[in-house]
């Protein structure tokens, strides 16, 4: 498997304000991306995940070993950054939607099985790879979806009965070392909102 260093990704979109359980914020400049060797994990069963379009919480667990795989992958300025749970997620392709329920953190997901597919941030114009081994890091409250390559819309027949992607969910915290990394400035008066409240288009993404 050949292995990628983290490097960021500048999103060419206007920052917007992240309305979640905390204080507003602005959203995050960049994501974070990278390919890493895949350990030796007993990988749930995504037979259940039968629904397409839905990402699955197949449950929670920790692992000093992923811990400090992860770790060692991410901006030494990051490291102490990463919190020590994690979360198996599955999915047949998954619909644009926000998670901005995760108010306090960054999102990382971490592809451990499946087909090729992309993580695609329809509002930031970019696209992170998911295929076993790519990881990516991003703002849950950008809209982003699971999507097969060079694909820009969600199409849920495509999907029903395709191959299950299953990721390993791991969270960033917000602390000084991640609002710079990532230019995640206070929120800026007038600008587009990104909330739970705030309806995405499943098949494009678009602010509704």
């Amino acid at each position: 498997m050949a292995l990628r260093q983290a490097r960021f990704v500048e999103l060419p979109c206007a920052q917007a304000v992240c309305r979640g359980p905390a204080a507003d914020r602005g959203s995050a400049a960049r994501l974070l991306t990278g390919r890493l060797a895949l350990l030796e994990l007993d990988l749930p069963d995504t037979t259940p995940v039968v629904v397409p379009g839905r990402v699955h919480g197949l449950g929670s667990f920790e692992c000093d070993e992923l811990r400090s795989a992860l770790a060692d992958a991410l901006p030494a300025t990051l490291r102490d950054s990463l919190r020590t749970g994690f979360e198996w997620y599955a999915c047949r392709g998954a619909f644009f939607h926000n998670d901005a329920h995760y108010g306090a953190v960054l999102f990382g997901a971490w592809c451990v099985a499946g087909p090729p597919r992309e993580i695609v941030f329809a509002r930031g114009g970019a696209r992170a790879p998911a295929e076993p081994g790519d990881w990516v890091v991003f703002d849950p409250f950008e809209p982003h979806a699971v999507l097969d390559p060079a694909t820009d819309r969600y199409a849920r027949d495509h999907y029903a009965g395709a191959p299950a992607s299953l990721f390993i969910g791991f969270e960033l915290q917000l602390d000084e070392r991640v609002l710079n990394a990532f230019d995640i400035r206070p929120a800026r008066p007038g600008a587009p909102v990104l909330a739970s409240s705030v309806a995405v288009n499943a098949e494009t993404g678009a602010l509704c």
